[in-house]
């Protein structure tokens, strides 16, 4: 497990000074920093806990009332860092007839990510979709899939811990049929998908 954190500011600007500040004050990795819809910035890194956590409260520090979400994960799952670098379940070997589909639909990214995190750490399922801001007005959704029982717990798990008025949309889908599996294992038609910066 390792370390993940993120900025959603509410326009670029703001968002590239804080991707200044963030690089100047620590020794992070970023996994993604650029324009999201609707017009804000997203950055996500990762990195030991100490310069992480330097670099985010420096990053919070720059963007003052710009920021409108921060994220800070000690010990993010490992299917949640793999997904973020395009990696996802073989729904062949997480997904039998019997199974299900869980889907989760959130507001913001970041608030996505950690919910995610919370329903990979309860119970033994695989992730099969994640998509972040492109293309979503700055939302984000994800599919996961298992046994029944463990993507009830996973889902259930997602909803705890969500700050005061905020809205994390949930399903549960038994033995979904083989249209509702392709589409949810969809890659998504997108102009611009997340990916790491390239300097």
């Amino acid at each position: 497990m390792a370390v993940l954190a993120g900025l959603d500011l509410l326009h670029v600007p703001a968002g590239l000074a804080a991707l200044d500040a963030v690089c100047k004050e620590a020794q992070v990795a970023v996994l993604f920093a650029g324009d999201i819809d609707p017009g804000r910035f997203l950055l996500i890194i990762t990195g030991d806990l100490a310069s992480v956590e330097a670099a985010l409260h420096k990053g919070i520090l720059d963007a003052g009332d710009a920021l409108l979400e921060s994220l800070q994960l000690p010990q993010a799952h490992d299917g949640l860092l793999a997904a973020l670098h395009g990696q996802f379940a073989d729904p062949a070997q997480v997904l039998r007839d019997e199974d299900a589909l869980g889907t989760l639909h959130a507001h913001t990214p970041l608030t996505l990510l950690a919910a995610l995190d919370r329903a990979l750490k309860v119970a033994e399922v695989g992730l099969l979709r994640l998509r972040l801001a492109s293309e979503l007005a700055g939302q984000g959704h994800a599919v996961l899939a298992g046994e029944q029982f463990a993507v009830d717990a996973a889902l259930h798990a997602a909803q705890l811990g969500l700050p005061s008025g905020v809205v994390l949309q949930s399903r549960l889908i038994p033995r979904p049929a083989a249209e509702v599996v392709a589409a949810a294992c969809q890659r998504g038609l997108v102009a611009r998908p997340l990916r790491p910066l390239q300097p």
